[in-house]
């Protein structure tokens, strides 16, 4: 069923009207509710796609041995984790020309989220348990040495 209402200067439109009753329904709390809201506290989780983009730059700074440094370096920007990837939004056209463009965009949607920071310092940490435990482990079994001739 199809009423006639008038917009606001605007002429009339036609709408349904269980659709007049749904809007009429919503009150003003319910147009707010989500207004201000932030993600959940805790790592975020990233989606498949921006999961192998991060954990490639991850593997990347703990093979250099430079999980520390990275750490220290993301701790300090956690606060401005969100304004981080902001910003790397406004340089993708640029980050484009001499870095993969759509790996660029990947991380850059990932840090809006407040939560990515911890998630990657997190992998990180684990990552570098690893390397650790396979140095270690190297190192108690050396390869068996070749007999001499």
């Amino acid at each position: 069923m199809e009423e006639l209402q008038a917009d606001r200067g605007r002429g009339y439109s036609f709408i349904m009207s269980d659709d007049l009753n749904q809007k009429a329904s919503v009150s003003w709390r319910e147009k707010i509710r989500h207004a201000f809201a932030v993600d959940a506290p805790g790592p975020a989780e990233p989606t498949d796609s921006q999961r192998v983009v991060v954990e490639k730059l991850l593997s990347k700074i703990v093979e250099r041995g430079m999980a520390q440094p990275a750490g220290i370096f993301l701790e300090s920007w956690r606060p401005l984790g969100v304004l981080t990837g902001q910003g790397m939004q406004a340089l993708s056209p640029f980050a484009g020309i001499l870095l993969d463009q759509n790996a660029w965009k990947e991380v850059a949607n990932y840090l809006d989220k407040r939560g990515a920071i911890a998630w990657m310092l997190q992998r990180m940490d684990e990552m570098e348990t690893q390397r650790e435990e396979k140095i270690h482990a190297s190192k108690n079994n050396p390869p068996p040495s070749q007999p001499s001739v």
